[in-house]
């Protein structure tokens, strides 16, 4: 009997140590699945990333990072006073002649649309930029702002002289004239409008982008401006609304 109990513990011992084995195996299959399964998810994921990256760039239009419409003004490069050769608008601000005829065809598409577009800004010399500042600054100190706060709240939504888009020629503020007339005026809110949303859709099949998009701020260094237009031709807005792209990643595309 005792050699019969003897003989059933052994049995038992050993059929345990296949099972333990097998599950041991099992586990250690398992983990070289999931280490698998992430390294290759991982490897997808890059190559999806590649291919994106390609798809955008094999798309890329034949220009120059120098071309006269891609000229880049931000913080980090400034312009000089320069003096564009320039057109007035029927209410006096100014735009680059060669922008001029472009924004001409997009009032109009505009206007058939049901919207009538109010410049507000156009060109503005270095010297003109540094009064507005000044102006501005004056404003917030006249509400008890210090001298450092006042000119931080100014460059909110205002940018040094030297670093404006304004003093190209190329660059314009506008507005929808009714919802000026209600007493509105460069606020971000326009962008929530029937005529800022229009505005945003259509700009680039005239040669406009919308310079300071919403999510970007990172980039442009400037808060989103809805109002802001700035020309860089048909071909490159086309290009840069489709992909979702700043001035400052489609150039720095266009150098890569």
């Amino acid at each position: 009997m005792k050699k019969k109990i003897a003989l059933f513990l052994i049995g038992l011992l050993f059929l345990s140590g296949i099972f333990l084995g097998i599950e041991k195996a099992g586990e250690k299959s398992k983990h070289s699945t999931i280490t698998t399964t992430t390294s290759t998810t991982s490897t997808t994921t890059q190559t999806n990333k590649q291919k994106k990256k390609n798809a955008v760039k094999s798309e890329l239009p034949d220009v120059s990072v120098k071309d006269w419409n891609l000229l880049l003004v931000n913080a980090h490069n400034t312009v000089k006073d320069r003096q564009p050769n320039l057109t007035s608008l029927a209410n006096g601000q100014q735009l680059d002649e060669k922008v001029y005829p472009y924004y001409v065809q997009l009032s109009e598409a505009a206007r058939q649309a049901g919207y009538t577009l109010l410049a507000i800004s156009g060109y503005r010399s270095v010297a003109y930029q540094q009064q507005l500042l000044n102006n501005d600054i004056q404003s917030y100190l006249n509400q008890g702002y210090s001298q450092e706060a006042a000119k931080k709240k100014a460059l909110e939504y205002m940018t040094e002289p030297g670093t404006s888009e304004h003093h190209t020629g190329l660059a314009i503020d506008v507005l929808e004239q009714t919802w000026y007339e209600k007493g509105n005026a460069l606020e971000t809110s326009f962008g929530e409008t029937k005529a800022g949303e229009w505005l945003a859709q259509n700009a680039a099949t005239y040669g406009f982008i919308i310079r300071y998009p919403k999510g970007k701020e990172d980039i442009t260094g400037i808060q989103y401006e809805p109002w802001h237009l700035r020309f860089v031709g048909k071909e490159n807005a086309l290009y840069m609304a489709k992909h979702q792209l700043v001035l400052e990643e489609y150039l720095a595309l266009l150098k890569d």
